[in-house]
């Protein structure tokens, strides 16, 4: 059975009462809109004020390449050393680089010094990241029980992770033009450490003293890569990041029109709306198939609609696939989570919610560089096709490990 209509899900608003959520979850979702902010604030500084978007280009897939290499690491100390120590080291120098690489690139320093200096920098401003949802995501397990109160809390942070890609570029947008680009950029960095700064001085975060200082009888804390079940999980996670990766280059590739920017904007907008919704629907839904279960049809169900939109074409075919999309993207997200949390030890969540951020990363990333090369063969629509049948595959390579999962 997929639903069990006898058993009751937590509302939102009572997932929201636990005691000291409201004081860690707020901070959180502030840090990842600035985050959001920093990164197109960043982008316009270089491209208009530096005057040079291919310096743009490289100084963010540096950042955003240092950023997926450290998540793991950084997330294992966390895990060892608690929350608050190293959000806080990371908030102060993630908002120094960031500011010293504003000056630097659009300083005078020229040459091969400033080269390496900026490429420095960037790699600093990448690894030292704080990483608001990996961590709240383990205040969400500590502070509410298994069932359908932790998945209401997975949910919300899913849906607080949309609105921050959403909001960000707005503000950033915003202040750029009525300010300054670098003005934009500071008071993103700014907005970080300070978000971070409360985050971790938060009851919650203050309560996680990692497992040096958390010993038991069982020993040091298993890695979550030993843990049964794990790396297929790892896998099948870069199912939904090669989604967000071949779309995002896929909406302005499909319209070629006056209207091309227009309508991709929507597109993209429509996607990340119909997956905020269905984020919230899906936390009060009670759903007893496995996790992994769960996981596989989001991802199945993703990329067939995926295949469809691209092999039938049509603004109305478009707008309808990128809606539907929307709806299947972001239970299937949470459902990894969920599962990662499940099946890591609790002393390693962090690390294990790492893995699963790292696993979307990658697979956005190499999304948008397959659809890339294949518009340089096919059609855009025929592209997203593809694009969708290779995402389909690794999700079935993943099914006999998926389906094997207990409830």
């Amino acid at each position: 059975m997929w639903l069990n209509g006898a058993v009751r899900s937590a509302g939102y608003l009572e997932t929201l009462q636990a005691p000291h959520v409201l004081r860690s979850f707020v901070p959180s979702v502030g840090g990842r809109v600035a985050l959001s902010t920093s990164r197109l604030a960043l982008i316009i500084l270089l491209g208009e004020g530096a005057g040079s978007f291919v310096l743009a280009g490289v100084v963010t897939g540096l950042v955003g390449l240092a950023n997926v290499v450290a998540t793991a690491p950084r997330a294992r100390w966390i895990d060892r050393r608690g929350q608050t120590t190293p959000m806080t080291v990371l908030a102060v120098g993630h908002g120094v680089s960031l500011t010293a690489l504003a000056l630097v690139a659009t300083s005078d320093v020229g040459g091969a010094v400033g080269l390496v200096v900026v490429v420095a920098l960037s790699l600093v401003t990448g690894a030292s990241t704080p990483p608001f949802p990996t961590t709240m995501r383990v205040l969400w397990s500590v502070a509410l029980p298994p069932g359908s109160a932790r998945r209401s809390g997975f949910s919300l942070d899913a849906v607080a992770g949309e609105l921050s890609y959403a909001v960000g570029p707005v503000v950033a947008a915003v202040l750029a033009a009525t300010v300054s680009p670098l003005v934009s950029l500071l008071a993103s960095a700014a907005a970080i450490v300070v978000a971070a700064l409360v985050y971790a001085a938060s009851p919650l975060a203050r309560a996680e003293r990692g497992s040096v200082v958390d010993v038991t009888q069982d020993g040091p804390a298993r890695s979550p890569l030993r843990s049964p079940g794990f790396i297929p999980l790892v896998v099948a996670m870069l199912v939904p990041g090669l989604v967000l990766g071949y779309m995002d280059i896929a909406a302005p590739a499909l319209v070629t029109d006056d209207t091309g920017p227009l309508l991709a904007g929507l597109l993209l907008g429509l996607l990340a709306l119909t997956s905020g919704i269905s984020g919230l629907v899906y936390g009060r839904l009670p759903v007893t198939a496995s996790l992994e279960r769960q996981l596989l049809l989001m991802a199945v169900l993703l990329n067939l609609v995926a295949i469809g939109a691209g092999l039938l074409g049509g603004v109305v075919v478009w707008v309808v696939g990128f809606g539907l999309a929307g709806v299947f993207l972001a239970p299937g997200l949470i459902a990894g989570y969920l599962a990662a949390d499940e099946r890591a030890d609790p002393r390693a969540r962090t690390e294990a919610n790492g893995w699963m951020d790292t696993a979307v990363q990658l697979g956005s990333t190499l999304g948008a560089m397959m659809f890339g090369a294949l518009t340089g063969l096919v059609s855009p629509g025929d592209a997203l096709a593809c694009s969708g049948v290779v995402a389909l595959a690794v999700a079935l390579v993943c099914a006999p490990s998926l389906l094997r999962a207990p409830r």
